[in-house]
């Protein structure tokens, strides 16, 4: 019996020894083939957009091809919940995102994942700030008069639906101000936006990219922006910060790369060295501005994932706060 213990004990040794150095050589070899990055939304959303500005510089930089895999459906937690059960050998990546990282979890009652558990972030690479917007005819020309007018009767505020990062912003926005507002959701960015350049709509924060073509056709107005600082291509246009509001800069909707948590430290630094040479390729920052993004500063893999957990909190009592919900 004790010959037959040792010998099981020197197998269980022996595949031990064979899975380490198998997953040692995986990472000294990565990566063989194709990779795939799993956008959870429909060709042409912002996420799609994003990672199809990026990924061929990031497939050169790898030299292999990088495959577009596009998996919507529940507010992006059908592609996420799939990117959080795939291999963890650094050929399934996700692009993570405010909504499916941050909010969804505490948004939706089911979600197949555990952010801070089920991924590592691999990159951060850009994001969209809001911008707070009214109609073009309104008399409304700064915050202060908005707010002026918010004490004077009750206006209502639009976002792309419930739980929407602009939704949740409103309700940041409509707390501080200690006025209530009526929210009205709609299907899309599209219809939000339109339906304050209609003027059926008092007001809204929407995402920079779905608001300056508005903008620029004289439909709508632009109040101020949610970054800390005002933005190079609207140098007119103050920030939320500079009337008071505070913690705006964190509605950012922001974008970065992840993987399974099981993935390789190794493999993980692979990608993140990659794709922060992709990020800081001045044509690559041209395209992405050109299309309404921010492209981020150099940061670490781990600041990533610092930046995700403080996300997670953030957006979860905002989320409270306005009492959205979705089966």
């Amino acid at each position: 019996m004790k010959m037959i213990i040792k010998v099981f004990s020197l197998v269980l040794a022996s595949i031990g020894i064979f899975l380490i150095s198998s997953h040692k050589l995986s990472a000294q070899t990565y990566p063989d083939k194709a990779i795939t990055i799993v956008v959870a939304y429909t060709p042409g959303s912002a996420n799609d957009t994003l990672v199809r500005i990026v990924s061929p510089d990031l497939g050169k930089l790898l030299n292999q091809n990088i495959i577009v895999d596009n998996k919507p459906g529940a507010g992006g937690s059908i592609g996420t919940g799939f990117v959080a059960k795939a291999a963890g050998d650094g050929y399934t990546l996700g692009l993570g995102s405010t909504a499916t990282l941050a909010i969804n979890p505490v948004l939706f009652k089911k979600v197949s994942y555990s952010t801070l558990k089920d991924f590592k972030g691999v990159a951060y690479l850009a994001s969209t700030p809001n911008i707070l917007v009214v109609p073009a005819s309104s008399p409304v020309k700064t915050v202060k008069e908005l707010v002026e007018l918010m004490a004077k009767k009750r206006l209502n505020y639009s976002s792309p639906g419930n739980g929407t990062t602009q939704h949740l912003t409103g309700v940041l926005f409509v707390n501080q101000v200690g006025v209530p507002a009526e929210h009205i959701p709609f299907k899309g960015p599209a219809e939000a936006i339109v339906s304050i350049a209609a003027g059926d709509v008092d007001f809204g924060f929407a995402s920079l990219a779905s608001a300056i073509p508005q903008m620029k056709a004289g439909k709508i107005r632009g109040l101020a922006v949610t970054t800390l600082n005002r933005i190079s291509d609207l140098p007119d246009i103050p920030t939320m910060e500079s009337f008071g509001y505070k913690g705006f800069e964190k509605t950012a909707v922001w974008f970065g790369l992840i993987v399974p948590a099981s993935t390789p430290d190794a493999i993980v630094e692979t990608l993140h060295q990659n794709a922060m040479k992709t990020i800081q390729n001045p044509d690559i920052r041209k395209r992405l501005i050109g299309a309404g993004y921010d492209p981020a500063s150099p940061m670490s893999s781990a600041g990533f994932q610092n930046l995700i957990k403080d996300q997670v909190a953030f957006w979860k009592d905002l989320v409270s706060t306005s009492g959205a919900s979705i089966d």
